[in-house]
């Protein structure tokens, strides 16, 4: 049974993710210094979120959501449901190990295959994924631990010259402008919705809501304070040019006895890519195994499967912006609405926990 120890880092490992990198650049580009609020206001969205989540998950705290949808929905459109998370889990895998090979690829590996590449994260992710939630848990937050390697990257920074002044005038956007520039700041905090398929497995569930309150708290916080960092570090006109500021800050750094800063941050930055892959692959072998009777673990390897064919197709650069794009859309629709909608479902017919 999970702990809520076990839970906490569970669900930071399942959120912080590809937005490291270039969340900042799109925040700066909609909203500029004002970034950090539309982070805030993300925050408080998907805070919101999980209260519903959580609350849908306690109406059969011993069910699954996959096993949930059939007793509110009915066999037949029950299934059609799980299908289409299903195949929502796998468009965000197949989304996030595009972005993670294109990164590394050109940073780190410019002569290696992409499909090495994600071969080599298919095969430390399925690893993983196949296991028990336990298992799995216990793995987070071992890896938890380079969060504070990261963190130290970070302060080697603020010795060079920043500029804090960058971050003034505050609130010079609209309101309505920092909100719109929001989703953007959501998509980079979707792991969370994992509790619908963990609930049978924690310990204490009447504490669960806390602790991810505390998890999704800290997630947000990173996330300004690594948005703060590149603002303080860049001139607007260096931001209109860098997708990756995170890389570059790094990149600048060097000291006697190491180069290449921006490797060992890409290194840490790795951990919490392959531990969100984790979670979809992990999500989804649920709902097959749901669908087809199998064991799990034969699931994670023919979704792991599905995916390699997926990323061996030719995918241009338009298809990447449309797809991000869209997958903007499908986090609202199957992490907000649908659980919603179950939830208006289950307090009409008198589901209670």
């Amino acid at each position: 049974m999970l702990s809520n120890k076990n839970l906490f880092f569970l669900i930071i490992q399942a959120q912080v993710g590809i937005g490291i990198l270039g969340l900042p650049y799109i925040l700066y580009n909609d909203v500029q210094q004002d970034g950090w609020m539309s982070l805030l206001v993300a925050g408080v969205l998907a805070q919101g979120i999980l209260i519903i989540l959580v609350a849908l998950s306690r109406t059969s705290p011993k069910e699954t959501f996959y096993e949930l949808n059939h007793r509110l929905l009915g066999t037949f459109l029950g299934k059609i449901v799980n299908i289409l998370y299903i195949l929502y889990f796998i468009s965000f895998s197949l989304l996030l190990m595009i972005l993670v090979s294109d990164v590394i690829n050109t940073w780190i590996l410019h002569r290696t295959p992409k499909w090495a590449i994600i071969l080599l994260l298919l095969i430390a992710t399925t690893y993983i994924a196949k296991e028990q939630i336990l298992t799995i848990s216990r793995t987070f937050l071992f890896f938890s631990i380079l969060f504070i390697g990261l963190i130290i990257l970070l302060f080697m920074v603020y010795p060079q010259d920043n500029h804090f002044g960058r971050m003034l005038p505050m609130g010079s956007k609209d309101f309505t402008e920092i909100v719109k520039a929001s989703p953007d700041a959501f998509v980079s905090l979707i792991g969370f919705e994992i509790i619908l398929f963990i609930m049978p497995f924690i310990k204490n569930p009447k504490k669960s809501l806390l602790v991810l309150t505390f998890a999704n708290l800290f997630t947000v916080l990173l996330y300004v304070f690594l948005f703060i960092t590149c603002v303080i570090t860049f001139s607007g006109a260096q931001f209109s040019l860098i997708q990756e500021p995170l890389l570059y800050l790094f990149r600048g750094l060097s000291f006697h006895f190491v180069e290449r800063i921006d490797i060992i941050f890409l290194s840490f930055w790795i951990v919490p890519i392959s531990t969100t892959l984790v979670v979809q692959l992990y999500n989804a072998s649920l709902g097959v195994q749901n669908l087809f009777a199998i064991q799990r673990n034969k699931c994670v390897y023919l979704l792991a499967g599905i995916l390699l064919g997926l990323c061996l197709l030719p995918v241009s650069y338009s298809i990447k912006e449309s797809l991000s794009s869209f997958m903007i859309y499908l986090n609202i629709i199957f992490v907000f609405i649908f659980p919603a909608l179950l939830l208006i479902i289950a307090k009409v017919r008198g589901i209670k926990a």
